[in-house]
């Protein structure tokens, strides 16, 4: 008994050691890290170039989190670089280099939100540490703001950078090298180059989606200043990125579906050639739109008729002074079925009507083999084909709201290219009431002069409606309650298609706004949207660099009672 309560004792006592540590209640911890000192010292001057490591210590135990997507280092060290702590917190960052640094040159290591105090993970955000191999601090700065042409949120990974315009610079260095400043953006689309020498620099911004802190074409939204910065005194510059296109290059051609082949191209070329090289094709019909990154090359196999279960076809390709040779499979073993599906982003209302995409071109339609019936009453309709696509076409005909529509499209109705006709079809078409829809007009202000095309989106950034126009107001009825917004696209050269830019050319993209916040449409409402287009979209030479807008909203007539 004696030993037992001696051992209960020693248990009790190890249980209220165990229990010892910091007092519940206490006050939340909301400070970030901070900074005691480093070696070698923040601003150092003539430091070493075969430093091997830097340690900077802070008041308490952190962490680097997601460091390689945070830390940024201008210029980039060479060869391999070792951070911690990663896993094992630590009161000290410590930092390895492999190689040596260069001379007379100022680093500038900024941590982005990568510091983080290992207990509540505060941020110690955008915190430098600067240093110089030379007898100075290099002192200099480019401030300003980062945005991507077409998106109403940044992206994550943006990067303003500069490469140094000397005698080894060409244009290609930015697409191969890293870069010799490079700042990211804060999270109000901010940045600070800061610590920079004075020269002659090419500033350029990319979203480094690859996370390798180098622009990957054809993969990264690009942005880029025309003419070279002479860097003498400190600046504040604004940056646009947009889609750069890869330079032209043939890719995967393939055989789609029965009768069509399509040769798909990198570069977005103007205008392609296509020609058979070892089959020759006498229904051929090819469809290439401007700038599209595909081709598509339509024959009818019943008169062309490729005898093998599946034949090599060879093509030569050309574009501009290049050419290509290509080939592909065509199997026989896929057999023609002509489909129609029903293209519906809004419900069916008085102001849109029912369309359909064909997955063959069409090529005649007949309003004689389509019935349209609401209760037992026929009603008038007409097909109508549509003027670009001729794999789209309307089914027209008066639609009401709170209404039933029972659709038969008989065959005969729609023949494609290939001479096929569609099978029968059936279906129904149900309308909502008037109390299921808002309504909403758009009137612009310093409308653009060229042509320009009109988007109406959703939060979900689909484009519900699009059309080409020179008008200055707009009217979207029969709109779900939800929350919409638009693009406007303006077509300055007038070649039908908008053009993003180019920095090989030196081209910034067309002009690209968008409406400047959520527009919730409410059911029973009819609103009333002001846009203020900045002036530089017009031909009037007028300095002008905000947008704006003015909403007003007013309860529709046939509202009875005030709504919240």
């Amino acid at each position: 008994m004696r030993i037992s309560a001696i051992l209960f004792v020693f248990l009790m006592i190890i249980i209220s050691c165990a229990r010892q540590g910091t007092p519940s209640g206490g006050p939340r911890d909301t400070e970030p890290p901070k900074f005691l000192g480093a070696n070698p010292d923040t601003l150092s001057l003539n430091v070493s170039t075969d430093l091997k490591e830097i340690k900077i210590d802070f008041d308490e135990y952190l962490i680097l989190k997601d460091h390689t997507q945070n830390i940024v280092v201008s210029p980039p060290f060479a060869g391999s670089v070792t951070y911690s702590p990663i896993g094992t917190p630590n009161k000290s960052v410590r930092i390895k280099l492999s190689e040596p640094l260069e001379e007379n040159t100022t680093y500038n290591i900024n941590f982005g939100n990568s510091i983080q105090d290992n207990n509540e993970g505060n941020k110690l955000s955008y915190f430098q540490y600067v240093f110089s191999t030379g007898d100075y601090i290099d002192s200099l700065e480019i401030t300003g703001n980062a945005s991507v042409t077409g998106m109403r949120t940044r992206p994550e990974n943006l990067l303003v950078a500069l490469f140094k315009v000397d005698s080894t610079y060409n244009d290609s260095l930015v697409m191969r090298q890293k870069p010799f400043y490079v700042s990211r953006l804060d999270s109000a689309g901010l940045f600070k180059l800061n610590y920079l020498r004075s020269g002659t620099y090419q500033m350029v911004a990319f979203d480094d989606k690859i996370q390798n802190m180098q622009f990957d074409v054809g993969q990264e939204a690009f942005g880029f200043i025309e003419e070279p910065i002479n860097l003498s005194e400190n600046q504040s510059i604004d940056i646009q990125l947009f889609q750069q296109n890869p330079p032209y290059k043939v890719g995967i051609s393939e055989q789609k579906d029965y009768g069509h082949l399509v040769f798909r191209f990198d570069g977005q070329p103007e205008s392609v050639e296509i020609q058979p090289l070892d089959f020759e094709f006498r229904t051929s019909q090819i469809s290439h739109e401007p700038k599209s990154d595909s081709l598509d090359f339509w024959f009818n196999p019943a008169v062309d008729s490729i005898h093998e279960t599946s034949r090599r076809i060879n093509f030569l390709v050309k574009n501009q002074d290049i050419s290509d040779t290509v080939s592909l499979v065509y199997s026989n073993s896929i057999q023609h079925k002509l489909t129609l599906d029903r293209k519906t982003k809004l419900d069916y209302a008085p102001s849109r009507k029912v369309q359909f995409a064909a997955n063959y071109p069409i090529v005649d339609l007949d309003s004689s083999y389509v019935k349209v019936v609401k209760d037992t009453l026929e009603l008038p309709i007409r097909l109508i084909a549509d003027a670009k696509n001729p794999k789209l076409f309307t089914l027209d005909f008066p639609i009401e709201l709170a209404s039933r529509y029972q659709i038969e499209i008989y065959p005969n109705a729609i023949t494609d290219f290939f001479g096929k006709t569609n099978d029968s079809i059936q279906f129904e078409i149900r309308t909502q009431t008037r109390n299921d829809f808002g309504n909403l007009k758009l009137s612009l202000q310093n409308s653009p002069k060229h042509p320009f095309w009109i988007q109406l989106l959703n939060d979900k950034d689909e484009v519900l409606e699009e059309r080409y126009t020179r008008d200055s107001e707009f009217e979207y009825d029969h709109l779900p309650a939800g929350n919409y917004y638009f693009k406007l696209l303006v077509d300055e050269n007038e070649n039908g298609a908008w053009d993003t830019g180019d920095f090989f050319q030196k081209r910034q993209p067309e002009k690209l706004y968008i409406y400047p916040s959520l527009i919730n449409v409410r059911v029973l409402w009819d609103f009333e949207e002001t846009w203020v287009i900045p002036m530089d979209s017009t031909e009037e030479d007028l300095d002008s660099d905000e947008s704006d807008f003015t909403p007003n909203e007013k309860s529709s007539p046939d509202v009875e009672e005030d709504l919240p």
